[in-house]
């Protein structure tokens, strides 16, 4: 009895043990595997949803300047506004540092007469505000939207340096400063206000803090206060911004077709624009190494294919937007 309770209680030989251990390291190895294959396919979730995110608000911010294009305060008929860009009766001409200006248009900030305007594929202000130190890409469109705060500042609280519209349903008048002009009708109305003026030009840099670090950019040259215009960096990883307008053709209110910019080339037709169609293409800011990212893109009537194997991963976003501000009854 004695020497069967001893061999009883020996426990496990060298072998068992070994083969316990073995067996214990296959399982763990397994877990881990799981565990960093899940957290790779987490990472890559998360990267998307940011990427989701940051699509959805870059054009969320350009539509709604879109829906507020061509709002002078109390008026969207730009002709009742004094000392716009294209006044030249102006007492006092505007002035502002850095301005986006080209030939034949001294103040780009207070052009009131283009609420909306764009070019395809080119940058117009390569000479002014988008120097070529901003690494413009060549082929993305650039989107200009002007319009006037819906809301009302009081005359105690105008800023020095700030750009202005003071303006009702009759009359206004673009101004700088905190001493608001004297309007030639209806000033003291209640339906007269003062309004922030707001003027930007959106585009697509190939660099987001620094040049050469390889992470595209929506940027914005920004009217601010001075008046001057800045260089706004929005959101990293946009690589492509495209824009077409829906024109009234005919004359009855209604979009009957939506044309490139580059279409859209007469003064004229500009005041036939009732609507945009916006597309922006996103990228990851890393590499999806071991992953086919390949994929085709309709953008703006052409098809494009980005990524690839070991390549960024690529996310489109479209929006329609109304401007229902450019419609002068």
């Amino acid at each position: 009895m004695t020497l069967k309770t001893k061999k009883q209680s020996e426990g496990f030989s060298l072998v068992e043990l070994m083969v316990a251990m073995v067996i214990g390291l296959l399982i763990i190895s397994g877990a881990f595997t799981m565990h960093n294959s899940t957290r790779k396919i987490q990472v890559k979730s998360e990267e998307q949803m940011d990427m989701v995110a940051d699509a959805r608000f870059a054009i969320e911010m350009i539509a709604y300047d879109l829906r507020h294009a061509g709002s002078w305060g109390n008026t969207n008929k730009d002709g009742l506004i004094a000392c716009r860009s294209t006044d030249t009766a102006c007492a006092t001409p505007p002035v502002v540092s850095n301005d986006c200006a080209v030939a034949g248009n001294p103040v780009w900030a207070y052009d009131l007469s283009r609420p909306v305007f764009a070019t395809n594929g080119t940058n117009p202000y390569a000479a002014t505000c988008i120097p070529s130190t901003e690494g413009y890409m060549a082929g993305t469109d650039v989107l200009d939207v002007r319009y006037a705060d819906s809301n009302v500042i009081p005359s105690a609280n105008l800023q020095a340096g700030q750009a202005y519209v003071r303006s009702n349903f009759i009359n206004g008048e673009v101004f700088t400063g905190n001493t608001p002009p004297a309007l030639k009708a209806y000033d003291s109305s209640a339906l007269t206000g003062n309004h922030e003026l707001h003027a930007y030009a959106y585009y697509i840099s190939d660099h987001t803090d620094a040049a050469g670090d390889g992470i595209p950019s929506l940027r914005r040259a920004s009217l601010i206060s001075g008046p001057a215009i800045d260089s706004q960096t929005l959101v990293s990883g946009v690589v492509d911004l495209q824009v077409q307008f829906g024109v009234d053709t005919t004359g009855d209110g209604f979009v009957n077709r939506y044309d490139s910019p580059d279409t859209v080339t007469a003064d004229d037709n500009w005041f036939n624009v009732y609507s945009a169609k916006i597309w922006l293409l996103m990228r990851t800011d890393k590499r999806q190494l071991g992953v086919d990212t390949s994929k085709t893109f309709d953008i703006a009537g052409t098809s494009v294919t980005h990524g690839g194997q070991d390549d960024f991963r690529y996310f489109m976003v479209s929006s329609v937007v109304d401007m229902r501000n450019l419609r002068q009854l």
